[in-house]
């Protein structure tokens, strides 16, 4: 699947793109508008873009899009990440303890079952940790193509994201004629 970034100087050729999508029934798996910083959005722009909203098309901000935003799929991918390393840790942790027999925290009183959940506690722990650690070293070096897209984001142009179906084309007759200062594609 393919997904490119269009880029537009004025919202109205980019609602345009968007209608034409509709109105030649263009399926794609994902169709967003992403908006400026509210600062470069005119009165004008933000009431014709409330206007014309429809379920065809959601628009949103750059830093709400995963793809776009590094940090925002870094925290995603810790997330789902714990999810899995919490637990395994937490085995792990009760069943080192009781291989082991290590009385650790015998100070605090505690009998074996008590010395394997603590151990199962630590392990969750490092399980945690894990998942912060794994998340933060997957670099996907997508920098350079960001970094512009953010620039011309920043500077008030109108992005549409645009992710075709598998085993269908992007609609380039259609996406030329609209007349785009610029496409983008991006690996996903």
């Amino acid at each position: 699947m393919t997904k490119s970034i269009v880029i537009f100087n004025e919202l109205e050729k980019c609602l345009d793109l968007l209608n034409v999508f509709k109105d030649k029934s263009v399926f794609l798996e994902e169709t967003l508008l992403i908006v400026p910083s509210k600062e470069k959005i005119t009165p004008d722009q933000q009431q014709l873009l409330n206007s014309s909203k429809n379920s065809f098309f959601r628009s949103d901000e750059i830093e709400n899009i995963r793809i776009l935003n590094p940090k925002l799929d870094r925290k995603i991918r810790q997330k789902n990440m714990s999810i899995w390393l919490m637990p395994f840790g937490f085995i792990a942790g009760i069943a080192f303890s009781n291989m082991t027999n290590l009385s650790t925290f015998s100070f605090l009183g505690l009998n074996n079952i008590g010395e394997s959940f603590i151990g199962g506690i630590l392990g969750m722990g490092s399980g945690y940790l894990g998942s912060i650690v794994s998340s933060a070293s997957i670099n996907l070096n997508r920098n350079k193509e960001l970094k512009s897209i953010i620039d011309f984001n920043k500077e008030g142009k109108w992005l549409v994201l645009l992710e075709n179906q598998i085993g269908t084309e992007l609609p380039w007759a259609l996406i030329k004629q609209s007349e785009p200062r610029d496409i983008i594609f991006i690996e996903s």
